[in-house]
């Protein structure tokens, strides 16, 4: 839900719809928007600022996510560990005048476009499978053994949650946070997955076989 004005977090930083990440907060300004924001609902405005250009002149337009703080480990020193899950995105409309220490912004929805259900849901059938495939060999590589991650139904958030996971730069997740056809997103999502996912399972068979130091401990051939 978007409520303008909003706090506004502007960070190098770009959070994706459904997506949990882990901030530290230090600087004073923001320890006070913590204090502040902790008592009306949680919620403050996540936003990259473009390349080179600093907050004081972040540009109309630009678009950034809410991030509801789930959690908040405040230190002795007024530092805070906090966890924030993405939720709604969201256009920068201007800075607000406040006495507030922190910027705030005046922000209106940025909602996707309405596109043919069936194709959308194929897309994300696709895209999960690609994705689940580059996670294996990710952990495999990284010796984790632990479940996999588990993707939503709605196809829209399946874009974001498999962009978040991807290791890449700012540029790339932002136009895909700004995209506002899922199925553009999805697209994207799949030629970067593809580009990249011969290799990454190549090194975990390496990997595995490296460890093993390419001997083979099942049974003998019958």
């Amino acid at each position: 839900m978007i409520t303008s004005p909003i706090p506004l977090f502007p960070l190098g930083l770009v959070l994706m719809p459904g997506a949990t990440v882990p901030l530290h907060i230090f600087e004073p300004r923001y320890r006070i928007m913590l204090q502040d924001v902790r008592s009306t609902g949680n919620r403050i405005g996540l936003i990259a600022p473009p390349p080179d250009v600093p907050e004081a002149r972040l540009p109309a337009g630009r678009i950034g996510c809410i991030a509801h703080i789930t959690s908040a480990d405040v230190l002795p020193d007024g530092r805070a560990n906090i966890v924030v899950e993405g939720e709604d995105r969201f256009r920068f409309d201007g800075y607000v005048s406040t006495d507030a220490p922190y910027r705030v912004g005046a922000i209106s929805a940025w909602e996707d476009a309405v596109e043919p259900t069936e194709a959308l849901s194929a897309a994300a059938a696709r895209l999960t499978r690609l994705a689940l495939r580059a996670v294996k060999a990710s952990m495999t590589i990284h010796d984790v053994d632990s479940p996999p991650p588990e993707f939503g139904d709605d196809p829209a958030l399946v874009s974001f949650q498999v962009a978040q996971l991807l290791r890449t730069g700012n540029g790339v997740l932002y136009t895909l946070l700004a995209e506002r056809s899922p199925m553009a997103r999805m697209q994207q999502l799949e030629l970067l997955l593809r580009g990249g996912l011969g290799d990454l399972e190549e090194a975990a068979d390496l990997h595995v076989r490296a460890k093993t130091n390419g001997h083979h401990h099942g049974p003998p051939p019958g």
